[in-house]
């Protein structure tokens, strides 16, 4: 049994056992074509299959381990199974230091060789920004991309990439692939492709390697792995620093020795991944907000916030007065949350969350409308995400709540929602589905819809399905609400209740 054999059935595995109303998984392959990947580079050069290759980062990669990456240029990959894809420190035992450019294959260990002779890609950023395009065999939906960039003073040409050496700079969802490629086709003949913006550093110049994980969001895990040289011309421009608030609040002032601070930066994906994480031990000797403070405050990676007051472009952080510095971050959409951890980390609840789904009213045929899960509960206080199906077209997923468009419809309709709730810290799920009832937006007639259960009297009139009725007097105006007396329906009972119009 092959690969693709093999994902599938464990994909069908998966759905059948949890239930999922997902939408149909493509499995793929791909890999970075802008900035150019290594693998991809050195698979389009003409001479690489010669065994010689005249590019000298090719033929090392040749030397070391044949034309094999060229071959496998779209499956770069490792299957880390569902949830531990989306937990950093399970992926680095995956894909280990030293083997990040080849995903941990010693097959292609030709891709991690620190070398000057890689292909690398002059890149100059636009108002901060450069592209970044994935192209695939058969792009899969859905999936994310995170993008690290080696951290300013490292030299990629010097020694093997680590992830002490990257910093995240950009995290983006995919839910649809790109087939127009206008007149930027692909290096490779591919089926489709993601592109999307990505901020370089501000002031960050000079060699760098860009590393991508492109990952599929499914209980395999297959992710991609990609190392892209390049030369960063001329500093990225900073976007104005977005001000989340006050840095230490009121609450923190019931910290005791034995208690820990936890704080978190969120990232603006559906999820709220972690970006920043950090949990602070408070001793009698840091009891002081000024001290335990700014000792958190080093801890954060200035690349994604800087804590203080603002002095002109510059963010100081006041030692004087804690309580007057603020969060700063370079991202909008990022959140922020500090809380006080008593005595130290909590034990592991292992109670998977309840997912709860507040329930909707009926809607019309087309219209936007809101679900709400704020009432599910998860038992640990550390990551956590949500993730929303239905079984129909349509829909924006903001974590909490998901907007939708009820499909178009001619006829009164149910349509299923699902949730499912992940917690992060004990790797459970909860789920729930419910059901939203879906009117025609005007019956098809000249009355409002029918909708059953309505607590219908004598002389109401409804259009239903483009025909009209009106609901029998007494003793016949009970069964008006019953579904099984539905006007017009082929099994006859509605002529018990209505009269057709």
């Amino acid at each position: 049994m092959n690969n693709l054999q093999r994902h599938i059935k464990h994909s069908i595995k998966w759905l059948l056992a949890m239930g999922l109303l997902l939408p149909m998984l493509v499995m793929a392959h791909g890999a970075v074509d802008t900035p150019i990947s290594r693998q991809v580079y050195c698979k389009i050069l003409p001479d690489f299959w010669s065994g010689s290759p005249s590019d000298a980062g090719c033929a090392a990669l040749a030397k070391e381990s044949g034309q094999y990456p060229g071959q496998q240029w779209n499956e770069v990959a490792k299957l880390i199974a569902a949830p531990g894809y989306n937990d950093l420190e399970i992926v680095k035992q995956h894909v280990p230091d030293g083997q990040l450019c080849s995903a941990g294959d010693s097959k292609k260990n030709g891709l991690n060789i620190a070398s000057d002779d890689w292909y690398r890609t002059d890149v100059t950023p636009n108002n901060g920004l450069m592209d970044v395009r994935i192209i695939g065999t058969a792009p899969h939906v859905p999936s994310f991309a995170k993008v690290f960039l080696t951290k300013p003073g490292f030299d990629p040409t010097r020694s093997p990439l680590t992830w002490s050496d990257l910093a995240l700079i950009h995290t983006e969802q995919f839910t649809v692939a790109q087939t127009n490629w206008g007149t930027t086709p692909p290096a490779i003949s591919s089926s489709g492709y993601f592109k999307f913006p990505v901020r370089i550093p501000a002031g960050q110049t000079g060699k760098a390697t860009l590393f991508v994980q492109w990952q599929r969001i499914d209980p395999a895990g297959e992710g991609f792995y990609n190392c892209s040289d390049i030369n960063i011309i001329g500093a990225g421009v900073p976007e104005p620093w977005a001000d989340l608030g006050q840095f230490i609040d009121a609450v923190m002032h019931d910290l005791i020795p034995g208690d820990s601070v936890h704080f978190r930066i969120l990232d603006n994906t559906p999820q709220a991944k972690e970006v920043v994480d950090i949990t602070l031990p408070i001793t009698s000797s840091n009891l002081d907000a000024k001290l335990w403070g700014q000792q958190l405050a080093r801890q954060i990676d200035p690349g994604i916030a800087k804590v203080g007051e603002k002095e002109g472009n510059n963010i100081v952080f006041n030692q004087t007065d804690p309580s007057a510095n603020s969060v700063f971050v370079a991202v909008k959409g990022y959140s922020k949350a500090m809380a006080i951890v008593p005595g130290g980390e909590h034990p592991i609840d292992q109670r998977p969350p309840d997912a709860v789904i507040d329930h909707h009213a009926p809607v019309k045929s087309g219209e936007t409308f809101t679900m709400n899960s704020s009432n599910s509960k998860i038992y640990n206080n550390g990551p956590a995400s949500r993730q929303w199906d239905n079984n129909f077209q349509g829909g924006a997923f903001h974590d909490m709540t998901a907007t939708f468009k009820a499909p178009t419809v001619d006829k009164t309709t149910t349509v299923n929602i699902s949730l499912t709730v992940y917690d992060g810290v004990n790797y459970k799920t909860g789920k729930t589905t419910t059901t939203v009832t879906v009117n025609p937006s005007s019956g098809g007639g000249d009355y409002p819809a029918y909708v059953p259960g309505t607590d219908y009297k004598a002389g109401d009139k409804v259009s239903h399905n483009g025909s009209d009725y009106e609901c029998k007097p007494w003793p016949y105006t009970g069964w008006c609400k019953e579904a099984a007396y539905e006007p017009g329906h082929a099994n006859g009972n509605w002529v018990n209740a209505w009269l057709k119009l």
